[in-house]
C-alpha cells in the first residue's frame, strides 16, 4: 500500500509540473499573441518626431516673411525631444530644408524676391501659442540661446 501511495504522489507531482509548464508556455503563448494584436499600442510607444509637411505624422513649421528676403521660421517643440539640443538641430535644419522647397507656404511671401538664398530672423527666438505649444526660432545657432529660447517659452 506504502508504494501505491508513493507512486500516486510520484505521479500526481510529474502530472502537476507538465501541467505546470504547459499553462506556463500558454501564458507567454498568449502575452505574444496578444502583443501582436496591439502592435498599433506597442508602435505608438516608438512613435518617431514629426517630421516638416503635411499629412498624418506631420506639422508645418510657422514662416514668415518680415523683410525683403528674410523669413521668421519656427519649428515646435513637439517635433523634437525637448531640452535635447541634438535633436532641435534636426528638427530645424529639416524646416529650413522644407523651406527652400515650400516657399509658397510663407506668410507675407510679397517680400520675398524668390531667389534660392533667404535669411533667418533671429527675434523671437521663441513664443507659446495659444494651445499651449512652445515654438522655436530656425535662426538659433548655439546650444545657450536654445536654452534662453526654452526659458522664455516657458514664461
Amino acid at each position: 500500500m506504502a508504494n501505491e501511495f508513493y507512486v500516486s504522489n510520484v505521479v500526481e507531482r510529474y502530472l502537476r509540473n507538465t501541467l505546470t509548464q504547459e499553462a506556463e508556455a500558454q501564458r507567454r503563448l498568449d502575452d505574444t499573441i496578444r502583443l501582436r494584436s496591439r502592435s498599433t499600442d506597442v508602435a505608438d510607444q516608438y512613435k518617431t518626431t514629426p517630421q516638416p509637411g503635411h499629412g498624418p505624422g506631420t506639422y508645418q513649421p510657422r514662416a514668415r516673411a518680415t523683410n525683403k528676403d528674410t523669413v521668421a521660421l519656427f519649428v515646435p517643440d513637439t517635433s523634437f525631444k525637448a531640452g535635447d539640443w541634438q535633436d532641435f538641430q534636426r528638427a530645424r535644419d529639416q524646416a529650413i530644408s522644407w523651406l527652400r522647397s515650400h516657399r509658397y507656404q510663407v506668410e507675407d511671401a510679397q517680400k520675398l524676391c524668390w531667389g534660392p538664398a533667404f535669411g533667418l530672423d533671429p527675434e523671437p527666438i521663441s513664443y507659446r501659442d495659444t494651445d499651449g505649444v512652445s515654438w522655436y526660432n530656425a535662426a538659433i545657432e548655439d546650444e545657450p540661446t536654445y536654452q534662453l529660447a526654452r526659458i522664455h517659452a516657458r514664461a
